[in-house]
């Protein structure tokens, strides 16, 4: 008996040491895991090699990135505070409040400039120079609250500089970006105010206009760099696991966003910690859209946005659940392909292509065509997103260069052009819904 009993003791002992061992294990590979994803920082963006050091013997004093960023945290001024409140967003310090409030500011003052843009579409060709007047005075008086509101912005980050540890350069970097809008938005509204609204009003409309189009276009670089500093927060503060399935996709298309684009770079890699399953990635940027919003306006254009978007997720393969579609940005769209390399993806994009060459949207009446330049590339072992990223720029500037509506594939030799095979793809129109 007492045999019997020792047996089990050590059988019971060998349990628990295999168990504590494979759960430390796990540990080691979760940690690599969300070490591997991290995207090079560079220029102004946090080291990743100094990101959640812990307290060490040597260095008590020492905080975590994510400690000193919260360190800022009652800096935030109470109106930021209220306004994340409503919209449901959590900001764990003051650079990310700022940049979410100024996300979230940005889409409000596009959607004054696009209110804008319709009156004066909505005008006779030749209007009374009366109501051009009131609109140069209704859009001096948005830009210069908006341009107070960039710099309230400014100089709560600047005088907190010092208590924004690690993220102290991103700070400076969400400046340089206010600055440089606040620069550009100071010469339109120079432009505007030179405008002779009086000798000829259909010149004058169509040239106020053309700033008012400039306008919305520095709201969207605004938009894009505010969501690209919540990426460099996300990614330094190892938080990708933990963003709100409601911040992954595009109010617009309803498509995943950049956000939910990295959260699915991010648990397919932590699905597969030694990276041996092969993804590709497709970047297609719509050709002529400023085109199209000049003629047509903003408001149209999101209107042909939405149905684009409807149309690449009903293109992509239903016969397996790892092609994915993301709106990266304004005009640019990326499709994650699963398991797939880099050839069969670029069958599956030129094809996606040669679809969309061949379909009109009837805008209110109005054909429309809608052709992309693509960029393709294979995700290797040791990517971050940010290589990726820049991999699939270059192809698709490649492909723009070659006279666009085309595609390029890098497959770690450079952007190379690609000779299409002719698919069969049937012509059709598609009209494009009011919003």
């Amino acid at each position: 008996m007492l045999f019997v009993f020792l047996c089990g003791m050590m059988l019971a002992n060998l349990a628990i040491g295999f168990g504590l061992a494979f759960y430390l294990r796990q540990l080691v590979v979760d940690d690599r895991a969300i070490v591997a994803l991290q995207s090079e920082m560079e220029g102004t963006e946090v080291d990743v090699d100094r990101e959640l050091s812990c307290d060490s013997a040597n260095a008590p004093e020492q905080m975590t990135v994510r400690a000193r960023a919260i360190a800022s945290i009652d800096a935030i001024p109470p109106e930021y505070v209220d306004m994340l409140k409503g919209e449901s967003v959590v900001a764990n310090s003051l650079v990310e409040a700022s940049a979410e409030v100024l996300r979230l500011e940005v889409g409000r003052y596009r959607d004054a400039l696009i209110e804008i843009d319709n009156q004066m579409r909505d005008m006779d060709e030749y209007p009374d120079d009366g109501l051009l007047e009131v609109i140069t005075v209704e859009l001096e008086d948005l830009n210069r609250e908006w341009l107070n509101k960039q710099a309230d912005a400014a100089g709560t980050l600047d005088g907190n500089s010092d208590s924004l540890g690690e993220y102290s350069d991103i700070g400076s970097s969400l400046n340089m970006v206010l600055m440089e809008q606040a620069a550009q938005i100071e010469t339109t509204i120079s432009n505007i105010e030179q405008l002779d609204l009086t000798s000829d009003t259909s010149d004058a409309r169509r040239r106020l206009m053309q700033e008012v189009g400039r306008l919305i276009d520095l709201a969207h670089d605004l938009r894009d760099k505010m969501q690209d500093t919540m990426l460099t927060i996300l990614r330094a503060e190892r938080r990708l696991g933990e963003v709100d399935r409601k911040m992954q996709f595009d109010g617009l298309t309803k498509l995943h966003n950049r956000n939910g684009l990295e959260v699915v770079f991010f648990e397919w890699w932590r699905a597969d910690i030694r990276r041996e399953r092969i993804v590709s990635v497709a970047l297609l940027d719509i050709d002529n859209l400023r085109k199209i919003n000049d003629r047509f306006g903003a408001l149209a254009g999101d209107r042909l946005l939405a149905e684009f978007g409807r149309l690449l997720g009903e293109l992509i393969r239903k016969d397996r659940g790892f092609d994915i579609v993301c709106r990266s940005t304004g005009q640019q769209f990326v499709i994650f392909f699963g398991d797939t390399g880099p050839r069969n993806a670029t069958s599956s994009v030129e094809r996606i292509r040669q679809t969309l060459e061949a379909t009109s949207f009837d805008l209110d009446g109005e054909a429309v065509e809608m052709e992309v330049s693509i960029g393709v590339t294979e995700v290797d072992a040791a990517d971050t997103t940010t290589k990726v990223m820049k991999r699939l720029e270059k192809a698709m500037r490649v492909a723009k260069r070659n006279g666009r509506n085309c595609t390029v594939i890098d497959e770690g030799n450079g952007p190379t052009p690609i000779t299409p095979p002719e698919y069969r793809v049937n012509g059709r129109t598609i009209t494009v819904e009011e919003r």
